[in-house]
Order: C-alpha cells, then sequence, then structure tokens
C-alpha cells in the first residue's frame, strides 16, 4: 500500500508521513527539497524560474518512485499529483503542455498512493510555521502565492490520487496527534485487497 501525505507548504507533511510510517512499521519517501536545482531561483523570481522548477520537481519525483518496488507499503510526504496542481499554478500556454506531455509520460510509469491524506490548515499558520523553519528560500514567500496554492490544491485533489481525504486541523495539535488523526482516516478507508 502506499499513503501520500500532502498538503500546503509548511503544513507538516514530513513529520506527519515519518510518524504514520514509524507506526505502520513501513518506509518513507521524503520529498528532496534540498537537492532541487531551481528552487531557490523560483522563490526569487518565480515568473522567470517557473518552467525549470516545475520540470526539475516532476523529474525529482519520479526519480524517487520508479525505483520502488511495487509490493513494499510506503508512507510518503508528497503524491506525484502535486507536480500536476503546482504546474497548473505556475505555468500556462506552451508551457504547461510540455509539463503535461512530461507528466502524463512519466505518472504513468509509477503506482499513485492508494490513500491521499491532505492536511488543510490556515493560511495564518502556514505562513507562521514557514517563517519559524527559516528556509532561505522560501521566507519572501507571499500569503497571497500560498492562497492561490491551496485553492488550487483543493480544486484539483482528484490528481493527488483515488482516495483523498482532507482532514482540517487548527494548527494546534501535536505533531502525535496529527499522526492519530492521519492513520484513523487510513484505518476508514479499506483499500481493496488487490491493492493493499
Amino acid at each position: 500500500m502506499r499513503i501520500a501525505i500532502e498538503g500546503g507548504i509548511g503544513s507538516g507533511k514530513t513529520s506527519t508521513a515519518v510518524l504514520v510510517a514509524e507506526r505502520l512499521a513501513c518506509s518513507v519517501v521524503l520529498e528532496q527539497t534540498a537537492t532541487h536545482p531551481f528552487l531557490a531561483d523560483f522563490y526569487a523570481d518565480i515568473e522567470k524560474y517557473k518552467l525549470e522548477t516545475e520540470l526539475a520537481f516532476v523529474l525529482l519525483h519520479y526519480h524517487q518512485l520508479h525505483v520502488l518496488d511495487e509490493v513494499s507499503p510506503i508512507v510518503s510526504d508528497f503524491a506525484p499529483g502535486k507536480d500536476l496542481i503546482f504546474a497548473r499554478l505556475n505555468l500556462s500556454g506552451k508551457d504547461l503542455e510540455l509539463f503535461e506531455l512530461l507528466y502524463d509520460n512519466l505518472s504513468g510509469r509509477i503506482l499513485p498512493p492508494n490513500i491521499t491524506v491532505f492536511l488543510d490548515l490556515p493560511i495564518t499558520t502556514l505562513m507562521e510555521r514557514i517563517l519559524n523553519r527559516a528556509r532561505s528560500y522560501e521566507l519572501d514567500m507571499q500569503p497571497d502565492y500560498l492562497e492561490r496554492l491551496l485553492r488550487f490544491y483543493k480544486d484539483n485533489l482528484n490528481v493527488l490520487g483515488p482516495r483523498v481525504h482532507v482532514l482540517s486541523l487548527a494548527g494546534t495539535e501535536a505533531r502525535e496527534e496529527v499522526a492519530d488523526k492521519v492513520l484513523s482516516l487510513i484505518e476508514t478507508s479499506p483499500v481493496p485487497r488487490h491493492l493493499a
């Protein structure tokens, strides 16, 4: 079974994925944002670096996921469909067509998550967390970009996998409490035997 934890920037995807994987005694796959060659440039000038940023993300995610065997259970802090959501937010015209061509080709080569849990938190909480974690490339992120991103996520939840659960959070919950809520959602959303 493949489980993806999704949400806006700063929503706690990584810490939640790690805790859920520990409790399920399975492997965890974490997004490798530190290896992205254009991410800092993108946040400094979105218009100038949006195409290479989105293309690099889809390739990085494919690189992480295509090597996994199809039977071992995993929890990841991203769903491959997030690449399509970010591309629809940031690209248009021929750039979006190019991206979708690559995305369609690569997404057909990897398994989507069986269950995706979207961590939904208030924008103010996300902005506070982004500032607190102090990643240099995120510090100038504007709240309106984050608001548009969340709107695109919510309008495109279907691309995150066949079963997507939205977990509304206040942002005051402890990490363990969030993991408990995610596990409850997973337990109440059985996967057909042939997918487990």
